[in-house]
């Protein structure tokens, strides 16, 4: 038996708008931390005075003033490379920059190659294969 009370009743249920739901995941976006952050790379040149071009990840850096610079990296691993023959790019070593630290890299050109002295390391083999660590 029916009541009287239930007859022409409609169930109804809430449903948020598009608009709603949009608003909800912007904010939800926001409050995560998507940045990596960024790092610091100093490169020290040895002797102080160098004209070799280098380059962070295929983009060239100026000259290095009074022998040395900071530059701010974005977290992960960069190549520090230098010119080679046939115009192509030759790669010192690969840095490993850390969030909110600094790794430090001594270019030494003392001989005819330039090299990658690190101040930490991972590996002791060629130096493409020599990651330096912060």
């Amino acid at each position: 038996m029916c009541s009287a009370a239930n007859h022409g009743a409609k169930s109804t249920s809430i449903r948020p708008s598009p608009a709603l739901c949009g608003a909800l995941a912007a904010l939800a976006l926001t409050a995560c931390d998507l940045d990596n952050g960024n790092g610091y790379v100093e490169i020290k040149a040895l002797p102080p005075v160098i004209s070799v071009p280098l380059y962070l990840d295929a983009v060239k850096l100026e000259p290095l003033r009074n022998g040395n610079a900071v530059l701010r990296q974005k977290v992960g691993t960069a190549k520090l490379q230098t010119d080679a023959d046939g115009g192509q790019l030759a790669v010192l070593c690969n840095i490993e920059v850390k969030k909110n630290r600094i790794t430090s890299v001594t270019v030494s050109v003392m001989s005819r190659q330039p090299r990658c002295l690190c101040s930490r390391t991972n590996a002791t083999g060629p130096a493409a294969n020599r990651v330096c660590i912060g």
